[in-house]
């Protein structure tokens, strides 16, 4: 592998432990242009699949990368990669976590509890003006 493409990868190790059963993995591309420093420049991301198995999720990489002339495995980061000669792409397969029913839910009564509760404030604020007697 040459080395201009190893530091595209060199600085991305797996970073988290995950789940290592179930369709739980996701295909992740990462893209830098070649001229770009990816310690300085944050990749493009884009997410290919996700709720897949392991193994399904590193084969489905592996033909990502396939499709591009130049292309390989780097071993250090667990990573295919690939080269259209403009920009330098990472497949990447990563545990996916999707946010969670209940917290989408939760976070959605707490609005309407905190809108319940401004209109019950008006309301009350409202009805406590009476009017000045005039003596």
């Amino acid at each position: 592998m040459p080395k201009d493409v190893d530091r595209f990868l060199a600085h991305a190790p797996i970073l988290e432990e995950g789940p290592s059963l179930g369709r739980v993995f996701a295909v992740v591309r990462e893209s830098w242009l070649l001229n770009e420093d990816p310690r300085a420049v944050a990749p493009r991301t884009e997410l290919l699949v996700t709720r897949r198995t392991a193994l399904d999720a590193a084969d489905l990489a592996r033909q990502a990368a396939g499709a591009f002339d130049r292309h390989g495995f780097h071993r250090s980061s667990g990573a295919w990669w690939a080269s259209d000669g403009i920009r330098f792409h990472r497949f990447a397969v990563r545990p996916h976590r999707p946010a969670a029913p209940g917290v989408i839910v939760g976070s959605g009564l707490a609005a309407l509890g905190a809108l319940a509760a401004i209109a019950l404030f008006n309301a009350v604020r409202k009805t406590s003006r009476r009017p000045r007697s005039r003596a």
